[in-house]
Formats: C-alpha cells, structure tokens, sequence
C-alpha cells in the first residue's frame, strides 16, 4: 500500500482526469470557432454528433477497459488512455494538412478522432478511479477519492474558457505556422495530454497485488443483484444536479435578466465553488468520516434545493455557488464507500459499472433540464419548481439508499 503521507499519485490521477472532462466539455465556449473550420452549422446535427462522440465512445470503452484493467492492469490502461488521447489531438494538430494529404473532409478526420479520444478518456476515467481506491489505505480513500475528482471541476474552470481566450492568438498566427496548430481547443488537449502522460508514469505507482487470501476469494465482484443501490445511488445523484446545471443560464438571462457577461461570472463562480468543494472534501472526509460526509453532503444539497426557486438575483447567485460546492464535496467519499464493496480483483469492473450509472444519470438529467425548463414556462416565464422537485426528490433518493453504505471495520482484500 502506498505511502499515507504522499499525495502525488492522487494528483496525478486528478491530472488524468481532467482529460476527459476537457474532452467532453472543453468545446462549449470555443464551439463555433471550431464549425467555421470544419465547414458545418455551429448548431447543426453534424456539429451535435461531433460534441456527442466524445461522451459516447468513453460509455462504450468503460466496460471493456474495466475487464482488461483487471486482467492485464490498471496501470497500464491509464498509461493506454493517456497516450491514445494525446496522440489523437497531436494528429488533430496538424488537421488541415492531414486532411489535404489523405483527401478528407475535415469535419469526417475530426470526429474519427474525437472517437478515439473518447474511448481513451472512457479509459482513463475507469482506471484512474480504480487506481485512486487501491493505491491508498480504507482510512485514507476519502482524501485520496476527493483529489482523483478534483480534476473534473478543474477542467470546467480552467479548461473550458482558456480555448475561448486562446482565440485571439490564434488568429493572429502566421499563414505559415496556423495549419500546423489546429484549434485552441486541440492546443489545450494536447498540451494537457502530455502534462498527464508524464505525470502519471512518474508519479502512479503499480498497485499491491493482493493477498494469498484475498487470491482464493470466491469472486472480486459482487452480484447485481446485490449491489444495485450502489449503481442507482451513482445515477440518482448526478440526476439530481444536471437539471439544475443546464437550466442556469437560461433562468439567469430569462429570469434574472443578466447579461451576457454576468451570466458568464455566474458559469465560473460554480465552477470555483465546486473546485473549492473538491479540496475541502479531501481535507474532511476521512476525518469526519466517508459516510457521515457523504449523507451530510446529500441533505444539505436536498435543503438549499428548496431555497432556490423564490430566491431573488443574489440569492439565486449564492445559493447556487453553494450547490456546486456541495454537489462536488460528496463525490469523492461516495467513490470511496462504494470501492469497499468491491475485492480489488475487480475493482476496474466495479469503477465501470459505477460510472455508466453515473453517465446514464448525466445524460437523464441533461434531457429532463431541457425538457422541464421548456415545459414549466408559462408565456415567457420560466421558473424552477419543477426542476427543484426533480432533482430535490432525486436527492432524497440518493440520500435514502446511501444510508446503507458503510464504513469498513478492517481493509477487505487491500491488506
């Protein structure tokens, strides 16, 4: 087991897993930049389909990573993952030229490789949660988990409006130099891509192989049948804030009438209160306890839910900034409760199994805070009771089968 004082392999498997969330939201800002050079509608399907094949091709590989990650290893998915992601946004570096050389069309070699990068980002994230549950001891998985998570948020603060500020330099390259540069969003993957790959190698560690004991164990992974709640705890939570996430900026222009600019600070300050409530959760977790934290975390979003809808402009501001840290501090002590279930024979299985849930519970509640923002205006009046009430009763959900996660007595299968 790896040394309780050193933090770097969770950091670096942060790093890591700020990769896919580049790759699945570090288009939104820089989105029609990026239709104009590939020669399609920034709000048409062919600009959708581009978008999408990230987040479908990491769903497809997440299953099929988690088996070779517990057959072949861990490790070396993650190193896969990395150098694959890379790898793709280097050719999409120079896509202009590659395009010309093989006679494609551009939008055709972006999305080939936005498929590669997608399944490799389904590869780094299984691998990376996985490895954060078995490089670190049962008492130190909460701090450990809460890192691993922490690269998430990082990418929506950091990530995702860089390619938008990166734009103006971009056009100021040379003729010569800008066919050979592609995208600032390709920039900031590749760059990043490379940052992580080397990272990883340097600072991840193989893990402990298990024990003779844990070796002739009946089976590394539970049942379905009894570890349901677990994935439907991993579905219900996200289904609980999405809809809140992708009516903010409609109510905040529609509702609150802010301009463009203030809805922009709304957008970063949920941003930074969900990082802030990565960190904070890696400082609490193991000491006020996994569970405790986690059950804390749900009631508390549940309660501020409520607040949400009567609050005027600057309540909506602030309650909405504590959503996102709340949301973010529960994440990593519910990986690392859920990981105890598991027998670190198939703890990549398991990490699969938990972020398909988790997926289907994105993409749900992505639909569901379309559909109900659409639905619960009346005239041009929008309000956010019927979302409030998805996600508050999606959240008790969550909270009420949580209550039978718990804390383990002694290290199952890690000693």
């Amino acid at each position: 087991m790896h040394d309780r004082r050193s933090l770097k392999p969770a950091v670096a498997l942060g790093l890591a897993m700020f990769l896919p969330a580049f790759g699945t939201h570090g288009l939104n800002a820089g989105r029609g930049d990026l239709a104009r050079a590939l020669a399609v509608a920034a709000d048409g399907g062919a600009m959708a389909l581009v978008m999408a094949a990230f987040a479908l091709a990491a769903v497809v590989a997440y299953a099929v990573v988690g088996r070779v990650g517990d057959s072949r290893g861990l490790r070396r998915t993650l190193h896969a993952g990395a150098l694959a992601f890379t790898a793709a946004h280097a050719l999409l570096l120079v896509q202009e030229p590659l395009t010309r050389a093989l006679g494609w069309a551009p939008w055709g070699l972006f999305l080939a490789l936005r498929v590669v990068a997608g399944a490799a980002g389904g590869a780094i994230t299984v691998s990376a949660n996985a490895l954060g549950t078995l490089l670190y001891r049962p008492e130190e998985r909460g701090r450990a988990m809460s890192l691993v998570w922490l690269g998430v948020p990082l990418a929506l603060v950091v990530g995702v409006p860089l390619p938008l500020l990166l734009g103006k330099a971009w056009e100021a390259l040379p003729p010569s130099v800008a066919p050979w540069c592609g995208e600032p969003y390709v920039a900031v993957a590749f760059v990043a891509g490379v940052a992580a790959l080397l990272f990883v190698v340097r600072a991840v560690p193989e893990p402990d192989a298990p024990s003779a004991a844990a070796a002739d164990a009946a089976s590394p992974l539970p049942s379905l049948a009894s570890t349901w709640w677990i994935y439907a705890t991993s579905l219900l939570m996200p289904l609980g804030v999405f809809p809140l996430i992708v009516s903010a900026d409609a109510y905040a222009h529609d509702v609150l009438a802010f301009d463009r600019t203030a809805r922009a600070g709304l957008l970063i300050l949920l941003g930074v209160a969900s990082v802030a409530g990565g960190i904070v959760s890696s400082m609490v977790a193991d000491r006020l306890g996994r569970r405790r934290t986690l059950l804390l975390a749900l009631a508390l979003f549940a309660l501020l839910t409520l607040l949400l809808p009567p609050a005027p402009a600057w309540g909506y501001v602030a309650v909405a900034a504590l959503l996102g840290f709340v949301s973010t501090v529960r994440q990593g002590p519910f990986q690392a409760l859920a990981s105890f279930v598991a027998d670190a024979r198939g703890r990549g299985r398991f990490s699969a199994r938990v972020l398909i849930s988790s997926q289907f519970g994105i993409s749900v509640g992505q639909f569901s805070g379309v559909a109900l923002a659409g639905a619960g205006r009346p005239g041009a009046t929008m309000t956010l009771w019927p979302l409030a009430s998805l996600s508050i009763g999606c959240t008790v959900a969550a909270l009420l089968l949580a209550l039978r996660l718990r804390e383990p007595a002694v290290a199952r299968s890690d000693a």
